[in-house]
């Protein structure tokens, strides 16, 4: 074996003449060939990782971070919430917990159970008859009359992305007057509905409120799909905890959709990582943990609404010229700027102030240390546009 081991750590550094003996026999190697991952060419970063990159390496010690997608405290540090603290200690003190493979393909099952239900509510006929399977703008508004428009122009069942709340990168969200219309385009045209929960609760500080529209959605019986991920409501971003709920008309149709995403849960990962998964499933299910969670999102909501009353109040103070009531009129963790590329440049050369190129700027970034500087560098570079 020992034989075996020092030729397979040999060969792959030498190659000799067909049929020679092997260099360990004495046999001059003929040539030397370079290992066979040593040339792998180089990975291009997309342009927030290249961003994220510079910013790491800018020495100027006012920059400010406005590209992050996670919610951090005002001394930009991660923040774990105090409902995953005690859930996490009670998953550590259960001398029970186990490492097996979770007993389904599609992940642990109370996970997917107590999910659902926070997702349709205790009430919802989707979840009582079993009928699912589970794994803009410039002008700073959601502009309703175009979208709406737009859904009766495009072909009959179209397959129709709509992210429930929070809109990631506008902050503008469908008021519930609106969804109700939109569900009655989605019937009129038979068009798919695939929705896109992220950040439940990071608007009103309610998750029965942000989750609505998936109600009113499944009541009004339109097809649809929920991908719904909880790496911002429970601050478990590492975790990748998510969940696909696929509402059906039956429970037998449920049961076979059901059955073709274990196959695909099997083909892709064979088992779903469950740590995230049980912790999320002990806050939802236990009373006193979820009460913590409800509040812990009413403050991370607050929180984000201060920081754009901050924002909004210093870049009137400073008379920085523009309408900017659109910073608390949008909500959630972004705000659409419709800063154009050369004034994000701009703002990222000649102050540190980091966007996406995009415009979006993360609430999350902004603290009291640096909305004073962010609002004078947007004054800076809104003037120089205007001259």
């Amino acid at each position: 074996m020992d034989d075996l081991h020092e030729t397979i750590a040999i060969d792959y550094r030498f190659r000799g003449l067909s049929g020679a003996p092997h260099p360990k026999h004495g046999t001059e190697v003929q040539e030397k060939v370079a290992h066979p991952l040593a040339n792998v060419p180089e990975g291009k970063l997309g342009s927030l990782n290249a961003l994220q990159a510079l910013f790491k390496n800018d020495a100027r010690p006012h920059k400010a971070d406005l590209m992050c997608g996670v919610y951090q405290t005002q001394e930009g540090n991660p923040y774990v919430l105090l409902s995953v603290k005690l859930a996490r200690q009670m998953l550590f003190d259960d001398q029970e917990w186990e490492h097996e493979y979770p007993a389904s393909h599609l992940g642990e099952a109370p996970f997917r159970d107590m999910s659902a239900r926070l997702l349709f509510g205790e009430t919802s006929q989707t979840i009582r008859g079993k009928r699912q399977a589970t794994i803009f703008p410039s002008i700073h508004a959601f502009d309703f009359n175009g979208l709406n428009e737009s859904l009766t122009r495009i072909p009959p069942q179209s397959i129709v992305v709509l992210q429930v709340c929070g809109n990631n990168p506008t902050g503008c969200d469908p008021s519930a007057e609106e969804w109700q219309r939109l569900a009655q385009t989605f019937q009129a045209k038979q068009h798919f509905a695939f929705l896109d929960l992220s950040y439940p609760g990071f608007v009103s500080g309610s998750v029965a409120e942000d989750c609505a529209p998936i109600r009113l959605i499944a009541e009004a019986g339109t097809p649809f799909l929920l991908a719904a991920t909880y790496g911002k409501a429970f601050g478990l971003y590492g975790e990748r905890v998510g969940h696909l709920c696929v509402p059906l008309p039956t429970a037998q149709a449920a049961a076979r959709a059901e059955q073709q995403m274990k196959l695909l849960a099997r083909e892709e990962t064979g088992a779903q990582p469950r740590f995230g998964a049980r912790l999320v499933a002990n806050i939802l299910g236990n009373p006193r943990l979820r009460m913590v969670w409800e509040e812990d999102l009413r403050g991370l909501a607050q929180d984000l609404a201060g920081r754009r009353e901050a924002l909004k109040r210093e870049l009137l103070k400073q008379n920085v010229p523009g309408d900017w009531s659109f910073v608390t009129s949008q909500a959630g963790m972004f705000l659409y700027t419709s800063f154009d590329l050369e004034q994000v440049k701009y703002l990222r050369e000649e102050h540190a102030v980091y966007l996406q190129d995009t415009g979006r700027l993360s609430i999350a970034g902004l603290n009291a240390r640096n909305t004073a500087h962010v609002a004078e560098s947007i004054g800076k570079a809104v003037g120089r546009q205007r001259h």
